[in-house]
């Protein structure tokens, strides 16, 4: 009898150890979504192509409104208009893309993955605030008074925008690195 109740102790502590192990297995296999994150991923990457024919189209009507002669000054601010509205929409897509990367980045993934996210959200942030600060040589151009107030303001906008691409391309380049050194963790 005292036999039949140590192998029935083994038996429970047995099982009891079995069900542990499956629970982990479980909730380790569950736990990991990565395959969502990668979905959210994906729709902040499409945000960014999105954003990038605006910033495309924005920049041909720059180079469009900086080339039109003080003869057609009206055409030239109503060009400004048009492309302060094409930085806007691109503006709107960085931020879309930012928000997409930092809701992955809050799911169970991998911490190489989190890390990569953290770098996109900042990123396209930064971008967003270089899209914001872009806006301001067409401003510029509409706030104007003269040429070369114009040119004086324009100047000292592209200083700003060229620091911003810089930042934002640097934490892009850090993301891509990270991405490359650590594959297995992205998939």
């Amino acid at each position: 009898m005292n036999m039949k109740m140590k192998n029935q102790g083994h038996s429970s502590a047995v099982m009891a150890l079995l069900l542990l192990v499956a629970a982990v297995l479980a909730c380790s296999s569950m736990g990991d979504e990565t395959p969502k994150a990668n979905k959210l991923v994906e729709e902040g990457n499409a945000a960014v192509q999105e954003g990038q024919k605006y910033v495309t189209d924005a920049a041909e009507k720059m180079q469009k409104m900086m080339q039109t002669n003080v003869a057609q000054l009206n055409e030239a601010r109503e060009t400004a208009r048009e492309t302060i509205a094409a930085y806007d929409k691109a503006k709107e897509k960085c931020k879309e893309a930012s928000q997409k990367y930092e809701e992955a980045s809050k799911l169970k993934i991998k911490d190489k993955f989190k890390e990569y996210l953290a770098l996109k959200v900042k990123e396209y942030d930064k971008r967003a605030e270089l899209i914001e600060t872009a806006k301001g040589t067409p401003q510029a151009l509409l706030d104007a008074k003269s040429r070369s107030s114009f040119i004086s303001m324009a100047n000292a906008n592209n200083e700003r925008v060229q620091r911003l691409t810089t930042e934002a391309n640097d934490l892009g380049a850090q993301a891509d690195k990270l991405q490359k050194d650590n594959p297995d963790s992205f998939k």
